[in-house]
């Protein structure tokens, strides 16, 4: 398969129209960051010092498409993601909100005839990634 990678505005902008989860401010033509707050752990504290179970995905271009890093983990209420397992009960929603972002993000890469290329994560993220993502 040919990558035909659009160039980097463009690439971002179709990144934004995924979802909620682009962070521009983390990303650049080289690397792009995502990331979901799924699950809040202290909704009683003021927004800027809650903390969140989710996942976040970091895209870098390569010779076919693109490789992908993805974890589940914590993000604090300094703003730092730390990868850890999140609790049984909340890992369902967790991997279920990760399965349809990746579905639309191949389809995106599908459509500029690119892949997405799966690289090695910590052990505490959780292996439920698509098996139509190939490892790298």
């Amino acid at each position: 398969m040919t990558a035909t990678q659009p160039n980097g505005r463009h690439t971002q902008d179709a990144f934004m129209q995924l979802g909620p989860y682009l962070r521009p401010e983390q990303s650049d033509g080289q690397r792009y960051f995502f990331d979901c707050l799924e699950v809040c752990l202290n909704l009683k504290h003021e927004p800027e010092l809650r903390e969140f179970w989710g996942w976040w995905l970091e895209l870098t271009p390569c010779d076919s498409g693109f490789a992908m890093k993805s974890e589940f983990g914590l993000f604090s209420k300094e703003g730092i993601w730390e990868a850890a397992t999140p609790p049984a009960k909340h890992q369902s929603a967790l991997g279920a909100s990760r399965q349809q972002f990746l579905g639309r993000l191949e389809a995106l890469l599908t459509k500029w005839q690119m892949q997405l290329v799966q690289t090695p994560a910590s052990p505490a993220s959780q292996p439920d990634i698509q098996a139509s993502v190939e490892p790298a």
